[in-house]
């Protein structure tokens, strides 16, 4: 009953290490078969836990770049990272002058402020992604893309 019951449910690699995150692919796709296509970017990620480069966008354009561990996905690419920095920008929006006359007083002031942050975990919805990427391994790349 035991054997019945292990190879219903879950899944029969043997690895305990992997359970969980084979337990994860299972629940966003409901088998083990290899994934094909972007989303096997992402699981090659998960399994061999390399840092992943992920650059979100905002209404208007790219907002930023994101490189984490990814813990989980699904096939509408939402990705939960852990372990995440983050650089992104924000473009602040002043009030023109009251003292100025001329075209420039009915203009307003914008600058684009960049930022960084560090985030222990973190969930990226999909609409907001534009690129995943591979990181490059011994930090080189990494430090060139933050």
């Amino acid at each position: 009953m035991a054997d019945g019951a292990a190879g219903e449910g879950g899944s029969d690699r043997g690895q305990a290490g992997d359970s969980r995150t084979e337990k994860c692919l299972d629940l966003f796709f409901g088998s083990t078969k290899p994934l094909e296509g972007p989303l096997s970017v992402l699981e090659k990620a998960m399994r061999t836990k390399q840092r992943v480069l992920v650059v979100t966008r905002h209404g208007s354009g790219v907002r930023g770049v994101c490189l984490g561990l990814v813990s989980a996905f699904d096939k509408h690419f939402n990705v939960v990272l852990r372990d995440v920095d983050e650089r992104y920008t924000v473009l602040h929006k002043r009030a023109p002058d009251e003292g100025a006359s001329g075209a420039s007083a009915k203009r307003w002031k914008k600058k684009l402020g960049y930022y960084k942050r560090h985030l222990p975990q973190v969930l990226l919805r999909g609409e907001g992604i534009v690129l995943v990427s591979l990181s490059g391994g011994a930090g080189g790349e990494e430090n060139a893309a933050m």
